[in-house]
């Protein structure tokens, strides 16, 4: 068992707040390396709310040692000499340290890691600029992704690109699902969550507890807060929003709330909306709890979809866009899915959930079975110590190959009707002709999706169709 292992975080990493789902899925694996016997070290971006550094448990020091903005798309965007001072501060860590473990990789600076040190990482989205840029140009001996979503996602795109990189070699990855602590996540009826007025009588309490990024969907969310006001004029609709923890620091992030509002004077539901303090651990579970319907309705790619599992094992159905790895999620009647863009159809998903939860043992068990959160810290633990069965420390080399005469519909796309959505456009596109094949072929072939030229041809896509959705991304060669 390694027992000194640097861990690097981009993103700032504040004392007693937890913001965001990947950073949950961090806080149990430092916990997890930590209670494996481990000490651990945490590089992260420095933030006035975290300096000094702090220990999150005892063997975990968080060391704010990258002046880096830490925020994506841009966290490396900063002057040229504090990239520099990150080099320097954290080159002696990386010396101590027996094991490295990026998570979310966006690390560049790889030549600080002396040879010799084992190197894991973790994506937890394949589409800010710089996943794609690790993803593509820099090594690790194995990395690790949420979701067989994500998974197919790189395998299709950099798994191809190393296969046909002369002198290259293949990579391993493994999909660890994130796990969800269900002794911290259960139903918790009757409590109110910190920052937030009791329940009345008639009140119907819309959940959008994400952070702030317009593509999670906070448009939609009082879009559809809108259409329930008119059409259940008997109830009084609430969305509670929480507040990011650097609300009162960031420009960027105040606009943020500044533009909700806007929007939500514009639908008619300033009233409704009802924004909150920034939850984490316990408190989240109780807002949960709290609420009737958990909204993830933007269409961010997600790599797993964390809030919606966490919100079904608190008893909380989840109104959720067919978008990334929701599209994963499970067919159960407390999961209310939608086309992303379907603003009425969000809106009875809406409502249909509100009518409260058809089988919350059902699913929660379901949950508890397939996302136990021990069994990925146990899975982490092995990976970043090399003893993950199967997750072996070099990949065998990959042969070239020829160009395939094969495709499948890209892991980033689904078909509905005449039309293909894709997740890196955002957006639905007509595709008459592709769309139909493509709609026989999921529901004849039971799984099997490969097609090849010819079978195309036969459907009536003709070959510049072909060619213009490969260029397009909805069609990959198998």
């Amino acid at each position: 068992m390694l027992k000194r292992v640097a861990v690097v975080s981009i993103a700032p990493i504040l004392p007693g707040a937890v913001h965001g789902g990947s950073q949950r899925i961090l806080d149990g694996v430092l916990r997890g390396l930590a209670g494996a016997g481990a000490e651990v070290r945490v590089v992260c971006s420095w933030r006035p709310e975290n300096d000094g550094g702090f220990n999150i448990a005892p063997n975990i020091r968080v060391e704010p040692l990258l002046r880096l903005t830490g925020y994506f798309p841009d966290p490396w965007e900063v002057p040229p000499h504090q990239i520099l001072q990150s080099a320097q501060a954290l080159a002696p860590v990386f010396e101590w340290a027996e094991s490295v473990y990026l998570h979310a990789d966006t690390f560049y600076l790889r030549r600080l890691i002396p040879d010799g040190r084992r190197v894991v990482r973790s994506f937890h989205d394949f589409h800010y600029e710089t996943a794609l840029v690790s993803a593509f140009a820099f090594d690790a001996d194995l990395t690790i992704v949420p979701s067989g979503y994500l998974k197919r996602c790189i395998d299709v795109t950099a798994g191809a690109f190393r296969a046909t990189s002369p002198g290259d070699s293949g990579e391993p990855v493994v999909a660890i699902p994130n796990g969800i602590d269900i002794d911290n996540y259960s139903s918790r009826l009757g409590v109110t969550p910190r920052g937030v007025r009791e329940r009345s009588s008639g009140d119907l309490v819309l959940l959008w507890p994400h952070r702030p990024d317009p593509r999670k969907g906070i448009a939609e969310a009082i879009g559809i807060a809108g259409q329930l006001s008119r059409e259940l004029t008997d109830r009084n609709i609430r969305l509670l929003v929480p507040q990011h923890a650097d609300a009162a620091s960031s420009p960027e992030t105040r606009e943020f709330y500044d533009n909700a509002i806007k929007l939500a004077t514009a639908e008619g539901v300033l009233e409704s909306l009802e924004f909150t303090p920034w939850w984490s651990g316990d408190e989240t579970a109780d807002a949960y709890s709290f609420a009737d319907v958990t909204l993830c309705p933007g269409n961010f790619i997600e790599s797993f979809g964390l809030v919606a599992y966490e919100s079904l094992v608190c008893g909380t159905p989840v109104v959720a866009a067919r978008v990334g790895a929701m599209r994963d999620l499970p067919h159960h009647p407390d999961v209310h899915a939608f086309p992303y863009g379907g603003a009425l159809q969000a809106a009875d998903a809406a409502l249909a959930a509100s009518t409260g939860m058809k089988d919350p043992a059902g699913i929660r068990n379901q949950i508890a079975r397939d996302f136990s959160f021990e069994s990925m810290q146990n899975d982490y633990v092995a990976a970043i110590t090399g003893e993950l069965p199967g997750a072996p420390v070099q990949a065998p080399p990959i042969p070239s190959t020829t160009k395939s005469d094969l495709y499948t519909l890209a892991p980033w796309c689904t078909v509905s009707g005449e039309a293909i959505y894709n997740d890196y456009d955002f957006d639905w596109a007509l595709r008459p002709g592709l769309a139909a094949f493509l709609g026989v072929v999921e529901g004849r072939r039971s799984g099997v999706r490969h097609f090849s030229t010819s079978e195309l041809n036969d459907a009536g896509v003709i070959p510049e169709e072909i060619d213009q959705a490969l260029r397009d991304g909805v069609l990959v060669r198998a």
